[in-house]
């Protein structure tokens, strides 16, 4: 785990950009922030307040004209502003320099070991910010929070299940509210293990088995369901352990970006006493820039 810092100590004030060891962190356990990184959809921020102009396609169908009559009324698209707040998120570590002297068996220089341990639950907190979060101004002893994309997705385009479990049409209708939008394409969708089990329960054959792969001489069965086509798109589903136990959310992510004040990072802390300290920090949000990209379904028993 330390190797991955690729540090064998640390220095009082050093900086150390860490973005590309925290993108090799986890990525079963932070499969959103994980793909969104392998796509490399990762931009700068440029204040702490992220702004992005959504645009809309005029409704009006074509005026139909007479042979040579003069130019008819402009029509222009239609833009909307849309914002997110940049958070901060710091961890904290420390070890005395005994700790550190004495090199553990099987954890190495202890002080870099905390530090990658601080690394992976940084990007463990991201995902669930990138989710979740509820955008929150800064006030007093109030920090600032990013609204994740449960909250960025139009409120069009949210379904509620009124408390009963999961079932094929309400997929389908939460699709269709994409759809609608004018969208068609690939998304996907993040569920918890509760909703996983429901989706697969929806989708076994009567036998109450599925065959699932043949490799070789060994046959695999299970009921497992990893992606759905239908007439509005095809989603692929990802178990998310930071997803909502009665929500599930479909987006497509060619359009949701992170966007990084500052990217992962870590700092040595001055020392005023036999001990080594030092923090990760990470300023960012999420933004998605088609407000309409995404569907939830929200009030799943």
């Amino acid at each position: 785990m330390a190797d991955m810092v690729k540090r064998n100590d640390f220095l009082e004030n050093e900086v150390v950009d860490l973005k590309d060891e925290i993108a090799l962190l986890s990525p079963t356990d932070t499969p959103l922030t994980t793909m969104l990184m392998a796509k490399g959809k990762v931009v700068p921020a440029n204040d702490i307040t992220v702004t992005w102009r959504e645009r809309k396609l005029n409704d009006e169908r074509g005026t139909l004209k007479l042979e040579g009559a003069e130019a008819g009324e402009v029509i222009k698209s239609s833009r909307s502003s849309l914002s997110n707040l940049c958070q901060i998120i710091e961890k904290v570590t420390a070890v005395s320099g005994t700790a550190k002297a004495l090199s553990p068996k099987g954890i190495g220089d202890a002080f870099t070991s905390e530090v990658a341990d601080r690394l992976i639950e940084t990007k463990r907190d991201l995902e669930y910010y990138y989710i979740n979060g509820v955008k929150t101004k800064e006030s007093d002893s109030t920090p600032r929070q990013m609204n994740g994309l449960l909250n960025l997705i139009n409120s069009e385009n949210v379904i509620d299940a009124g408390a009963k479990a999961i079932t094929e049409q309400l997929i389908l209708d939460a699709l269709q509210t994409i759809w609608d939008a004018g969208a068609q394409g690939e998304y996907y969708m993040f569920v918890n293990a509760s909703i996983k089990r429901q989706i697969n329960q929806i989708f076994k054959d009567a036998t109450n088995v599925r065959f699932v792969s043949n490799q070789g001489t060994e046959q695999i069965y299970g009921v497992t369901v990893s992606k759905i086509e239908t007439d509005f798109g095809n989603v692929n589903i990802v178990l998310n352990r930071h997803m909502p136990a009665k929500a599930l959310m479909m987006v497509d992510l060619e359009q949701v970006e992170i966007a990084e004040l500052r990217g992962t990072f870590y700092e040595g802390l001055p020392k005023s006493g036999d001990f080594f300290k030092g923090h990760i920090l990470n300023e960012s949000t999420i933004k998605l820039l088609n407000s309409k990209a995404g569907a939830k379904i929200v009030n799943i028993k």
